[in-house]
């Protein structure tokens, strides 16, 4: 992807979600393939030519907190977090129009298998749309993130409520789809065992 094709594009990584379904451990600290998952989509998308790399996290000292500004990413602590997806959501969309952005890629810290060829196809289609229309992920049966909004979405993503995040916006997207793993979340413990087992 050139640089042209990002600018103006805030790249946001939400990691301020709850893993209610992984149990009481931080899901983003736990191993996968012997590194914390919170790192792996943040070490792939750091590098994208975007004008903006911001994570969105419930706590300013997470464990990941030093690798991701290190890596550099703007940290935005999420306060309401635990009310839902939504908040975080919100908290992009805010730093995306203080930021005067043109457009906002959300993407989750929990999937870890996200390729740069894949965000490199979800924003050239997003160029072709005119910078006009909404550009989402698909596994052939929904639309998911990672997912791009115009600057024109912005409104809609800041008011944003409970826990379902911009899905309701997302069923008028353009729709990028992948047929393999890449757009797996580890959202258990199981998840997150058969992975490692899988990939050594």
């Amino acid at each position: 992807m050139s640089d042209a094709a990002g600018k103006g594009i805030m790249l946001a990584l939400l990691a301020a979600g709850q893993s209610r379904r992984f149990g009481h451990k931080d899901k983003l600290t736990a191993l996968l393939h012997g590194k914390m998952i919170g790192l792996h989509a943040a070490e792939t998308l750091a590098t994208q030519p975007f004008e903006h790399h911001v994570i969105i996290a419930s706590d300013p000292d997470h464990p990941c907190t030093a690798d991701w500004k290190e890596l550099g990413y703007e940290i935005v602590t999420n306060n309401h977090a635990i009310e839902g997806q939504s908040t975080s959501v919100r908290c992009a969309a805010q730093r995306a129009a203080a930021c005067d952005a043109s457009a906002l890629l959300i993407c989750l810290a929990d999937m870890p298998y996200i390729t740069q060829q894949h965000i490199q196809d979800l924003t050239l289609n997003f160029q072709d749309s005119g910078v006009k229309k909404i550009v989402a992920s698909s596994d052939n049966s929904k639309a998911m993130p990672p997912a791009i909004f115009p600057s024109s979405k912005f409104e809609a993503l800041s008011d944003l409520q409970g826990d379902q995040g911009a899905r309701k916006l997302l069923q008028t997207a353009q729709l990028v789809t992948l047929n393999d793993d890449s757009l797996l979340d580890i959202d258990t413990p199981e998840t997150l065992a058969t992975e490692n087992r899988k990939r050594r």
